[in-house]
């Protein structure tokens, strides 16, 4: 492991870094020149986009600051979004706790002791009320992240509270993500192809989006979660290699039931990550536009404007530690700018206390407070693409787009994405990606600074950890146990075997789940009605 004392000597010596790849494995040349470079200049706004989606980018509107939040009862994570919107947040980013995600209510078992911890706890329509208080639904867009089935079943609710509050669906402006694979791998809670069978998960996630592109025009169908597989461990060219070639399929299943590629495939959306590696990630992104809009076009024939590779990023909390946790704030503000620069349409920056818990509002400020300076004090904003024309920065764009491309053309040979998560061969090439990532940073091959250099014998931590009341789970399971008493059993009875009875049949089912919804069935009891339909039980062994 590289230690201070050799990290010094060198220093001595001379610094230098301590190889000259990419973490993604690529080698970087002593220098680049127009040899490298081999692509005809493009203009931003125009087909293949790679310079970015629109000709005038951050010159007429900057990306949508849009935090992540969500956390303890539904009335404390409103409260926090309108602390956030007080801030500068200009979009809303929702998730629910664990038991949510996973379709289950706060009342079960297994949602012991993940109650509200790392998202809101939600289970019935007055939570989403309470979640949705006073927000203007249809001035601000809303970004739900969830998979299937319990992103149908919030979008029910968050449908019905706009009806409530008479605002015509037509008008909602936000993404579902929809993406059965959101979790890849981990622990039991995190494995959601444990509590729900893949195949229905995806047919019900093409569900909603048959639903949003029949009624909802301002709404995007489907966002890629490409950051959750990112932080598995895997690298630039498997982030976009896997999410490229899981869009691909779903694109497929939804021209299978008759619609057209132009009617939908602008309202499909990725969820990125970046991590530290600047010149890397943002080449990433800049290839993953001209893929994106590549593969529209030449595979399915769409037009150029819908080939505009829409991305909101995340900035990586795998490479945010625990030790030395104000560091972290560096880290954030470089990869917040590598997302600029590589020309994203909203952020979100990672909080530095993100090695120890959910950000606090100190926390979470800051990390507005980080995308408001690089927006209006660096000057990167005046210009589009600012980048574009490095020799540097294009000859990695074209070498990761090869890659990409490579790994995409096996991905294929195994029948696409879903097949291959389905035999397990995904769960082999993160594992493998993980066990990569750990050896690097245990020989010392990728210098972490505080982690694996520059330590400090004795060092503390002290800083302010956001802390969930310790009652919280305990009235969460009391208020849904009591609203299941309270509530009309036989019309709550009679909605969930309407449901049973359409799921049997393999039609759509959005507007079943809406009906049992409004009936007042809880997350939980739609969720488990779903698995019933499918003979499906919860495996937790």
């Amino acid at each position: 492991m590289t230690g201070n004392a050799e990290i010094y000597n060198a220093y001595l010596a001379g610094e230098k870094p301590p190889n000259y790849k990419t973490w993604s494995g690529i080698e970087l040349k002593e220098f680049y020149g127009a040899d490298d470079v081999s692509q005809k200049p493009e203009t931003p706004g125009e087909y293949p986009f790679t310079r970015g989606i629109h000709r005038d980018m951050y010159r007429k509107r900057f990306w949508t600051r849009r935090q992540q939040s969500g956390f303890g009862a539904p009335e404390e994570s409103n409260k926090r979004m309108k602390f956030l919107l007080k801030e500068g947040q200009t979009g809303l980013n929702l998730n629910l706790d664990v038991p949510g995600e996973l379709g289950l209510d706060a009342d079960h078992p297994l949602a012991e002791g993940d109650i509200g911890l790392v998202g809101t706890s939600l289970s019935t329509l007055e939570d989403a009320e309470q979640l949705f208080q006073d927000l203007p639904l249809d001035k601000i867009s809303t970004t739900i992240i969830l998979a299937p089935p319990s992103s149908a079943i919030l979008m029910a609710m968050f449908l019905l509270v706009a009806r409530k509050r008479g605002i015509p669906e037509t008008d909602l402006i936000g993404t579902i993500m929809n993406d059965s694979f959101a979790q890849l791998v981990g622990p039991t809670l995190e494995a959601v192809e444990r509590f729900f069978p893949i195949d229905a998960s995806v047919r019900l996630g093409i569900d909603v989006m048959e639903y949003c592109i029949k009624h909802m025009p301002k709404w995007n169908i489907l966002n890629i979660n490409a950051y959750n597989m990112r932080e598995t461990g895997i690298n630039a060219i498997q982030e976009g290699a896997f999410s490229l070639s899981l869009v691909g399929d779903y694109i497929q299943r939804l021209l299978g039931r008759g619609l057209n590629i132009d009617d939908f495939a602008r309202r499909i959306a990725f969820f990125s990550d970046m991590h530290i590696d600047f010149l890397e990630e943002i080449a990433k992104i800049r290839a993953m536009r001209r893929l994106w809009a590549g593969m529209l076009k030449e595979r399915f024939g769409a037009n150029d404007a819908s080939c505009r590779f829409k991305t909101a990023i995340q900035t990586s909390g795998l490479q945010l530690t625990a030790q030395q946790p104000l560091n972290n704030i560096v880290r954030a503000t470089i990869q917040t700018l590598a997302a600029v620069l590589a020309g994203t349409q909203s952020i979100h920056t990672t909080s530095y206390d993100e090695g120890y818990a959910l950000p606090t509002e100190e926390s979470h400020k800051l990390s507005i407070r980080i995308q408001q300076i690089i927006g209006y004090e660096t000057g990167v904003t005046k210009t589009v693409d600012p980048l574009g024309g490095s020799y540097a920065v294009e000859s990695l764009t074209a070498k990761l787009e090869q890659e990409i491309v490579s790994l995409m053309r096996v991905i294929e040979d195994k029948g696409g994405f879903i097949e291959c998560f389905k035999r397990g061969w995904i769960d082999e090439e993160v594992n493998r990606a993980r066990y990569e990532y750990a050896r690097r940073l245990e020989t010392g091959e990728q210098v972490v600074v505080g982690v694996n250099a520059f330590r400090e014998e004795g060092e503390e931590t002290k800083i302010n950890i956001f802390r969930l009341p310790g009652d919280m789970p305990a009235k969460r399971r009391k208020y849904v146990r009591n609203y299941k008493k309270n509530r009309d059993r036989v019309k709550v009875k009679r909605a969930l075997d309407v449901l049973l009875d359409e799921a049997k049949k393999g039609v759509n089912l959005f507007i079943p789940i809406l009906e049992a919804v409004e009936a007042r069935a809880t997350l939980g009891e739609i969720s488990d009605t779903l698995r019933q339909a499918e003979n499906f039980k919860i495996r937790i062994g």
